[in-house]
């Protein structure tokens, strides 16, 4: 395994890092020399992602946090400055809401997204960005993703989150100019993740995914991949990093299809879990 110095001594965050991008974008920050704190909902999973990176030999620590409850974010925050600073904070904690128009959503499931992805964000940022302000630097990276440049049909709840994400980012690069604090926003493109692989949709509405597989063969990459310019963001003032536009998408997707990831057996398996549509709100 490579290992490299870029960031010795610093103290990362990142949530929901147990699995996915979240645990390749903190066994990065690990191989270049950062002290890295992993965080999830689950202490079975946070532990065992613990051990997968201590077993390569990263310095790591974890902690169970709910990132939509503001307690457990800010025991997250004191866990990392008993480490004795907090250099990196990365809202990367996110999940994806049921497919299918917003009119028979489910509204449990669509709150369920904001609070996670909107409020998790937010949470990570109101414990992390006093610290930086305070100790005169530090990095706060928010995940963005698909939505966060226009609207997308069936995915409401996820895509309008996402704007809401960059927004918020580009809100709080205005309010840190010209303090040492850096503020960055990170859209890593198609990910390769449990997120894309198993999908949740409403009845009726499953076949349109059909060709979500075809997608991820032609523009989608390993978390791993996904995960390396987290490094250079850290260490760079660059506001924002963005996977993919313009040609870069053709280039990729000529380079993928050519390659043979279009073939059926080279595809990304794709397992939908269907839910009622909710026609009608529940009585309360």
């Amino acid at each position: 395994m490579a290992r490299r110095r870029s960031l010795y001594g610093r103290v990362a965050v990142v949530t929901g890092s147990t699995r996915g991008l979240g645990f390749a974008l903190a066994r990065e920050l690990g191989r270049n020399g950062a002290m890295v704190v992993l965080a999830s909902r689950s202490e079975t999973h946070v532990a065992a992602a613990v051990r997968a990176l201590r077993d390569e030999g990263l310095e790591v620590s974890e902690v169970r946090c709910d990132t939509r409850e503001l307690d457990d974010v800010e025991a997250l925050r004191d866990h990392a400055q008993q480490r004795g600073r907090l250099d990196i904070w990365v809202n990367n904690a996110g999940v994806a809401g049921v497919y299918g128009p917003t009119a028979s959503t489910p509204v449990d499931d669509f709150e369920r997204v904001i609070r996670t992805n909107i409020v998790g964000t937010f949470h990570g940022a109101r414990v992390a960005l006093p610290v930086f302000l305070e100790q005169g630097s530090g990095d706060l990276v928010n995940l963005w993703g698909q939505g966060d440049n226009g609207p997308v049909a069936m995915q409401n709840a996820y895509a309008s989150s996402k704007r809401w994400v960059r927004q918020f980012t580009e809100t709080l690069q205005r309010e840190t100019k010209g303090t040492p604090v850096r503020v960055h926003g990170m859209n890593p493109g198609l990910v390769m993740t449990d997120l894309l692989g198993h999908v949740t949709a409403q009845a009726g509405y499953e076949r349109r995914l059909a060709a979500l597989p075809i997608v991820v063969a032609l523009w989608g990459q390993t978390p791993a991949v996904a995960a390396r310019p987290i490094v250079g963001l850290v260490t760079s003032r660059r506001p924002v990093y963005r996977d993919l536009s313009g040609a870069g998408l053709v280039v990729r997707g000529l380079r993928n299809a050519l390659s043979g990831r279009l073939r059926e057996e080279n595809r990304m398996a794709l397992e939908v879990t269907t839910v009622p549509r909710q026609e009608r709100l529940p009585v309360r």
